[in-house]
């Protein structure tokens, strides 16, 4: 799948109390906030949030490989993850190994940002990453939303215009 413009990348992840579990999800929009992609999976939780929150800023980057996109703009909720990738480095060294990968993904894109978001604007994202929860490994949908799921991209939408 080729991209023509921007594509914009939200990511979320949530650690399962419940579990040794965490999940983890990569929304792909284009720039009038369409759906292009969307994964969620489940993985062994990290040992720390910053470790969570790192492991999806590399998910989103191999993700949007995978799917032909060139020009990206990540939007994450971790300032100290977003920080770290604009600048190429990070003070925590548990995770560096996993930003130095995200940085050689980044690395091949035609055009790519980093902005900082709050919450508000990646409920997509948000209720994906809950939903790996009860899913499988890994789900992905390509240019559709998984049932349920709709309302989410709506309110999401409504925040873009």
């Amino acid at each position: 799948m080729e991209a023509s413009s921007t594509e914009f990348i939200q990511n979320n992840g949530t650690m399962f109390n419940e579990s040794e579990e965490a999940g983890i999800c990569v929304v792909i929009r284009n720039c009038k906030g369409e759906l292009m992609a969307a994964l969620s999976e489940k993985i062994q939780k990290p040992q720390s949030v910053v470790a969570l929150e790192m492991l999806v800023a590399r998910r989103a980057a191999l993700f949007a490989c995978e799917c032909g996109f060139q020009q990206l703009s990540f939007e994450g909720d971790s300032e100290l993850v977003i920080k770290a990738l604009k600048h190429g480095e990070m003070q925590h060294s548990s995770v560096g190994h996993i930003l130095k990968d995200t940085m050689s993904y980044v690395s091949s894109f035609q055009s790519c940002s980093f902005s900082h978001v709050g919450r508000q604007g990646n409920f997509v994202a948000h209720a994906l990453a809950q939903r790996a929860r009860l899913s499988f490994p890994i789900v992905v949908w390509m240019e559709s939303v998984p049932p349920g799921i709709m309302s989410f991209v709506m309110l999401d939408i409504s925040s873009i215009e």
